[in-house]
């Protein structure tokens, strides 16, 4: 087994703070459990500065963002109590390279993880870890031991990322078939709950939740919609687009390669930048996005770039975004098996750079 990572420190290791979940709770209803829904959102168009930024934008305040909705998002790192990081990366122990999961202690000691070839890992709580597997559905991993949870978390059907939603006290589960998709919740030990709430839109997905209620996502065609339960078979759909990403009473999205937002209630959609999006989220009170080459935050109204492909090692193109334990990671690639995660502030400066790919 050969791997190839690389670490460059800047300043002190900081210490990463556990993100909460309650792993003993045997209710059969979650609803009082739900996630609390962020503040509303104040925005203001405001033209940008010509010699600053080259994108108009709307000014987000997201301060009162949810650390859940944050860490249900697609993860680039995984954070452990202890500060290690947990993150994919590529064996080229055979023909094909091999995608496994690694722990990295930023000491300079690696550690593949025992969890089953082509399992995706999907959240932390900081000390335990939750990924998805299709021989056994959803599990538990904790020191070095696999846990099925629940055969009901099992799919026929491809899953995805927002197939989960992990909350305070329980985790949301989509499951579909051809009669449309159920969206259910059990507890941290694997006890299912009786409220769940349904649609007969197939294949949706949880991006997050609305006056105590899930939210679903699913395409019809090329487009993108959003499914607002008012009840547990009652909903409201709205058409979006790509990445939906509920912020308040605001759903973020991607349509046609510009980030819009709109009311989750339903009304106008606004366009929210002229450049190409293609991956986006929020850090602090800025909205951070890029167009695949370029990071950009904007702040106060104005966009700034702060990042670009140049500054992560032999990568083409930036493939995300995401945000972890608070802070903000940019991933790079480079063909099929190489990329390279970097850990950046508000200003762009590289905090530590992880080589996760296969040279090429």
């Amino acid at each position: 087994m050969k791997y190839r990572f690389f670490a460059a420190f800047t300043g002190a290791l900081l210490t990463v703070s556990a993100l909460s979940a309650c792993s003993n709770n045997n209710t059969s209803d979650y609803e009082e459990n739900t996630p609390a829904v962020s503040e509303d959102l104040t925005s203001e168009m405001t033209e940008t500065d010509a010699e600053e930024a080259t994108v108009p934008v709307r000014e987000a305040d997201t301060k009162a963002l949810s650390e859940k909705s944050a860490a249900n998002r697609p993860q680039l790192v995984f954070a452990m109590d202890n500060g290690d990081y947990v993150y994919s990366a590529y064996k080229n122990d055979s023909d094909t390279p091999v995608e496994v999961y690694v722990r990295n202690d930023h000491k300079g000691k690696t550690e593949e993880l025992d969890i089953p070839e082509g399992s995706e890992l999907l959240y932390s709580d900081g000390e335990k870890l939750y990924y998805y597997s299709a021989d056994d559905g959803l599990c538990e991993y904790d020191n070095k031991r696999s846990t099925p949870l629940n055969k009901e978390t099992k799919s026929e059907n491809t899953v995805k990322r927002d197939n989960f939603f992990f909350a305070d006290d329980c985790i949301y589960f989509a499951v579909s078939d051809d009669k449309g998709t159920e969206i259910r919740s059990m507890d941290y030990s694997g006890k299912l709950s009786d409220k769940v709430y349904s649609t007969e839109r197939r294949n949706a997905r949880i991006v997050g939740f609305y006056d105590g209620k899930p939210v679903c996502s699913y395409d019809v065609g090329t487009y993108g919609y959003i499914c607002i339960f008012d009840s547990e078979k009652s909903s409201t759909e709205l058409k979006t687009g790509n990445k939906p990403y509920i912020v308040g009473d605001k759903v973020y999205f991607i349509d046609l390669n510009s980030l819009c937002c709109m009311p989750v209630a339903g009304g106008e959609e606004e366009k929210l930048s002229d450049e190409r999006c293609t991956d986006f989220c929020f850090y602090g009170d800025k909205l951070i996005f890029t167009d695949g080459t370029s990071v950009f935050s904007v702040e106060n109204g104005r966009t700034t770039t702060i990042f670009d492909t140049e500054k992560l090692n032999n990568c083409d193109y930036i493939s995300g975004l995401g945000i972890t334990d608070d802070k903000l990671f940019v991933c790079g690639s480079s063909g099929s098996f190489w990329k390279s995660i970097a850990e950046i502030d508000d200003s762009g400066k590289v905090a530590e750079e992880i080589i996760a790919g296969i040279d090429r």
